[in-house]
């Protein structure tokens, strides 16, 4: 097995995405644990690709997952959809 038959899927994903719609998609896609524990490669394909919007969404989930929260639900979560929204519409082809 070659190092890249081991990297994760959605880490490859990235890594290899020719498209911002297609990096919007694998953020959106992957598990918020993956997301966290690769972020800073997640944060470094968004930065190559000049994704500014994916690295922003990167920011505000672990933003959001770093906040308390009450009663077993997320507080401040407003940034957290609109970061959503900004990469649905990248997904949708109605976005940046």
């Amino acid at each position: 097995m070659t190092s890249s038959d081991a990297l994760d899927p959605f880490v490859r994903r990235m890594r290899d995405a020719e498209s911002d719609a297609a990096r919007a998609a694998v953020l959106l896609e992957a598990p918020v644990f993956t997301l966290m524990r690769w972020r800073s490669v997640f944060d470094l394909h968004c930065r190559r690709a000049a994704f500014g919007e994916g690295a922003d969404y990167l920011a505000v989930l672990s933003e959001t997952l770093g906040k308390p929260r009450h009663r077993g639900n997320l507080a401040g979560t407003m940034p957290m959809a609109g970061a959503t929204a900004t990469l649905l519409g990248i997904v949708d082809g109605s976005g940046a």
